[in-house]
């Protein structure tokens, strides 16, 4: 296209094939391009000069970057958590793969109308800075974006642009964030449409009373019979125990063999399963609630009960409790004497939302004893020490003078967690009465602190210590690991079938009323130690040498430490363990742990499942402790077993065979056995 007269620049469209888009090219002449370059000549060379300085840097070793492997590991661990976030839109620039919009620039002040081709031809041919892809803005926006494909390319490509005059216009750099990645996006926009039209789907709740939705939300299979119930726990169990029986064939390829040979002999499960224990008392059981205090929208008043749904779920609304069948006479009529306390107070309950308010909870524990301790938990606010103080002696009065008193309350504490603390780890302050409750398990007494651990049903918890003391087999030859000892009560029931029993506990509160449980009820084969178990577990293994060691460990829900598990492994003299879990979905990973082969992080042989028994601690709710034991594994004990097991199979189905007139008539377990061993035979 020729110029126009007089000297005018003329402009035309195009369509750039690249950029699928429409640009605007104003053509210039070459002298007076070349005259601009030729002004940042100098300008380019110092960037030039730059560069090559930080290249001669680097070959000889300088600069401040630490050795490779050496550089913050925490932070690589970090790092690659986060690129597998699959709902963060950056995850791709942190993964080990080339990108270059980690190298990325905003370069603007480009001219009204530019050729991308003539930028490009700039960038890479007249200035060298080697730049990956060049992505304009927009039609009629001056400023494009520049990827390059390291950090010492963008920073030269900084330098070198920043001020530069190009076709009469003055360029300004700035470094520039990488581009979500669309499909991560659009997740986004998908989950955010599904969430709005769920808010607009009607509450399949919301013609239940206050009262139906805690019975729904606390203990949902209170509509089943108890048969019913039990059922419903051991169908779990058996799925529970196949899923970790194919996991651990997976990870463990030793055990191949082992697994299959054991699922053809137990109907598809990994280990022998028993039917489940039922719990002797399946109403009133519970002996400790953490109640919340919040408003019953039914009545707009404060109520001491139970949410009927958790805050992340959006709810803060608390439902009464006096209908619940799990819950003692007792604890109901405490519960509901101290809602009429925060009633009768000056103070509302505190509201998560807006964190205003004072009344958070109040925590309940009873026993067969008849003792009943509470610890109301507050927000304190602003109040200083002497309105506490007021309020602590008003709690007092009301269960010692006033109208709690004939609830025969044993002990009063309180705790006061303002919403900067992150947990509630302080002990409670001890008001009133004992400090302590009292409960009797298997004909031994244990001391209970407020905040110690205990099973919340105590008849079920002397049916699940027996079925340990059992799958245990333990004989007075026995050293006994009771690992998360709690307030010492599994060692301490099973002490008596003991030569000795040493217990580890992180609450030292609950560490010292095992220490004290021992010693009132005159044992003298107990050692308890106080302290994470991970950090103990050297110490235990000490005192497990050349004896016939059993491990038991009964963790919180969420499992146990990886390095109780590495510890474990290396107590090589421990050839049973016996884990208890309240939670058996969430310990299959610590199952698989105690099976994988050895390695420099699994030290030690591994161990394998054996025997497995459901007890049910928790009626009405979809909860039960599943008691499993695992065996040291022996490779020429298992090797021998499965050889003379299949021997025995054959012929027993051979002698069967030599009777039946066809194949049909073979039971179908004998016809599995011929068809694995002898692969022409019938069946």
């Amino acid at each position: 296209m020729s110029k126009a007269g007089g000297g005018k620049k003329a402009v035309k469209k195009q369509v750039k094939p690249e950029d699928c888009e429409v640009v605007e090219v104003l053509e210039v002449d070459d002298e007076q391009e070349n005259g601009e370059e030729n002004e940042n000549k100098e300008k380019m060379e110092q960037g030039g000069e730059e560069g090559d300085a930080e290249e001669e840097e680097e070959a000889e070793g300088g600069g401040d970057e630490a050795p490779d492997g050496e550089e913050n590991q925490d932070d690589g661990e970090e790092e690659e958590e986060d690129s597998k976030d699959p709902n963060d839109p950056y995850a791709y620039t942190k993964r080990d793969e080339f990108t270059s919009e980690n190298f990325k620039i905003e370069l603007r002040g480009l001219p009204r109308y530019f050729n991308v081709g003539q930028l490009k031809k700039l960038l890479n041919e007249t200035l060298q800075l080697k730049a990956h892809k060049v992505k304009p803005a927009g039609p009629g926006k001056n400023w494009a974006y520049v990827t390059f494909r390291d950090q010492k390319a963008k920073d030269k490509a900084m330098v070198v642009l920043d001020e530069y005059t190009w076709k009469k216009s003055t360029f300004s750099v700035t470094s520039a964030k990488p581009v979500e990645d669309p499909l991560v996006k659009q997740k986004e926009v998908q989950e955010a449409k599904k969430k709005e039209e769920k808010e607009k789907e009607p509450d399949p709740d919301s013609h239940l009373s206050m009262a139906e939705k805690v019975t729904k939300s606390v203990i949902p299979l209170s509509h089943l019979s108890y048969k019913e119930q039990l059922q419903t726990k051991q169908k779990e169990a058996l799925q529970t125990l196949r899923k970790f029986g194919t996991e651990l064939a997976k990870v463990n390829p030793e055990l191949v063999n082992w697994v299959h040979w054991q699922k053809l002999r137990r109907k598809g499960q990994v280990c022998e399963v028993e039917d489940i224990i039922p719990s002797p008392v399946t109403d009133a059981y519970r002996n400790k609630c953490e109640f919340t205090i919040g408003i019953n929208p039914e009545n707009d008043l404060p109520t001491v009960g139970f949410r009927i749904a958790s805050y992340k779920e959006g709810s803060i609304h608390v439902g009464p409790i006096a209908h619940l069948c799990h819950l003692p006479d007792a604890m109901k009529k405490v519960a509901l004497e101290f809602e009429n306390f925060v009633r009768n107070s000056e103070h509302a309950p505190f509201n998560p939302a807006t964190h205003e308010g004072v009344w958070r909870q109040l925590n309940v524990r009873t026993s067969r004893n008849r003792d009943i301790l509470i610890v109301p938990v507050i927000h304190p606010q602003d109040m200083n020490e002497d309105a506490l103080n007021e309020l602590k002696k008003s709690i007092v009065e009301h269960f010692t003078e006033g109208q709690g008193k004939s609830l025969g309350v044993t002990s009063i504490f309180f705790k006061a967690i303002g919403q900067k603390e992150k947990d509630d780890d302080e002990e409670p302050d001890h008001l009133w009465g004992e400090e302590f409750i009292t409960e009797t398990i298997m004909d031994k007494k244990f001391r209970v602190s407020p905040d110690a651990f205990l099973q919340v049903n105590t008849a079920a918890a002397e049916v699940l210590y027996d079925t340990i003391g059992s799958i245990a087999e333990l004989d007075g030859t026995s050293v006994l690991l009771d690992i998360c000892c709690g307030t010492g009560t599994i060692g301490i029931s099973l002490a008596d079938r003991c030569l000795k029993v040493y217990g580890v506990e992180m609450v030292e509160k609950a560490a010292d009323d095992a220490r004290h449980n021992a010693d009132d009820n005159g044992l003298d084969n107990i050692v308890i130690f106080t302290g994470k178990a991970e950090e103990n577990m050297q110490v235990l293994i000490q005192h497990c040498q050349k004896v016939n060691t059993v491990g038991i460990v009964d963790p919180p829900r969420a499992g146990l430490n990886g390095n109780v598990v590495f510890g474990l492994r290396k107590c090589d003299n421990m050839k049973h363990l016996v884990y208890v879990s309240c939670d058996p979905n969430n310990a299959v990973k610590n199952f698989i742990s105690l099976g994988r082969p050895q390695s420099k992080q699994y030290k030690g042989e591994f161990f394998i499942p054996l025997r497995a028994i459901p007890v049910d601690l928790f009626p009405h709710t979809p909860h039960f402790e599943l008691v499993i034991l695992f065996e040291r594994w022996e490779e020429r004990k298992w090797r021998r077993i499965m050889e003379e097991g299949w021997r025995e199979e054959t012929d027993s189905s051979d002698s069967d065979i030599k009777n039946i007139e066809g194949p049909s008539q073979i039971p179908s377990h004998k016809r599995v056995v011929c068809t694995i061993h002898q692969p022409t035979c019938i069946g």
